[in-house]
């Protein structure tokens, strides 16, 4: 009797056995197949995969992931995790930044040889990390790119938060669709028609600053984050010094003093920062009495692709109200 039952549990785990592995081999044909019949495209962090999702947006087949979306800021330190070199390999092509932002550009290269690399700032005049221009890599088209190195022969190292000018911003949405054209013919008048709507849409977006930037013009300023030296370009602010911290971190007595002699001298009535780092800002604004103004640099957001054009206008506001401001003085 117990053999004959031990024998009815084996044949029913034998029969579970056969099906599930019949399944496992369905579902894993299936995904197999999807991933054949559409073309992965990752992005490397938040204000690429807005550039990505527009350019990518309705054309067939084509999927977008934002390979660091649970990360917040820039990737400057950033260290790649296993799940990112999985979704790396598994991709077809890679949108980065540019211009020193993804420094472990060479180990992905090292890992995952054959994955096409568009570089959004190829080509491009870029500033300095104390403002100055500086000019990266060769045209964007159609091949992989070769990010430079992170500093130059003067020393001088790259500012890659290019986003925030929207006319270089134009830059990289039409970069991003040249490259992704070229690497997928079949669909590059749609890429290409994308990144037109898009651009025009940053471009109204622009006209609406031109007020606020004939306003602003030449005004002096204290920056908190490196992303800003793009938008004081782009508006004609004038950068007397910046502060790039990390969030929460304070300045030391020996620095306080040297930036508020500073700050008085020159007459600077205002500073410009992101609320995740607030500390040192105000730190500073107390010993001054400078007005500290919150700015989005846009490095992370909800997942929409209007984010952009939300999160430029809501600094919009920020800055009228700062010429508003300057007006009643």
């Amino acid at each position: 009797m117990f053999r004959r039952k031990l024998g009815i549990v084996f044949g029913i785990m034998l029969v579970f056995s056969i099906a599930g592995a019949c399944l496992v081999s369905a579902f894993g044909k299936r995904g197999t197949e999807e991933e054949e019949e559409g073309l992965l495209v990752a992005a490397s962090f938040y204000p690429v995969w807005i550039i990505t999702e527009n350019v990518c947006a309705g054309v067939e087949g084509v999927h977008v992931v934002n390979l660091t979306q649970n990360h917040r800021g820039c990737l400057h330190d950033y260290q790649l995790t296993a799940a990112d070199m999985l979704t790396l390999e598994t991709a077809d092509i890679f949108v980065i930044n540019g211009g020193d932002m993804e420094l472990f550009i060479e180990e992905i290269a090292g890992k995952v040889p054959e994955l096409r690399v568009i570089d959004t700032c190829s080509g491009m005049e870029l500033l300095e990390s104390g403002g100055h221009s500086h000019e990266h890599g060769a045209p964007a088209a159609a091949a992989k790119s070769s990010p430079a190195d992170p500093a130059d022969d003067s020393g001088h190292t790259m500012n890659g938060h290019v986003w925030m000018d929207p006319v270089r911003y134009q830059q990289q949405i039409r970069a991003a669709a040249a490259a992704l054209g070229a690497a997928d013919p079949a669909h590059a008048a749609g890429y290409n028609e994308n990144a037109e709507r898009y651009c025009g849409e940053v471009a109204a977006l622009w006209d609406e600053y031109q007020d606020v930037t004939a306003a602003l013009n030449g005004t002096e300023v204290v920056l908190f984050h490196d992303a800003f030296y793009y938008l004081c370009d782009a508006c004609g602010m004038e950068v007397l010094h910046g502060v790039d911290m990390d969030a929460d971190t304070a300045l030391s007595a020996g620095e306080i003093a040297e930036l508020t002699d500073e700050v008085r001298y020159h007459g600077v009535k205002y500073f410009l920062a992101e609320e995740t780092g607030r500390a040192a800002a105000e730190q500073l604004a107390a010993e001054t009495g400078a007005q500290v103004i919150y700015l989005n640099p846009l490095t992370e957001g909800d997942a929409a692709a209007d984010s952009y054009l939300q999160g430029m206008r809501e600094n919009l506001e920020l800055l009228t109200g700062l010429t508003e401001q300057k007006d009643g003085l």
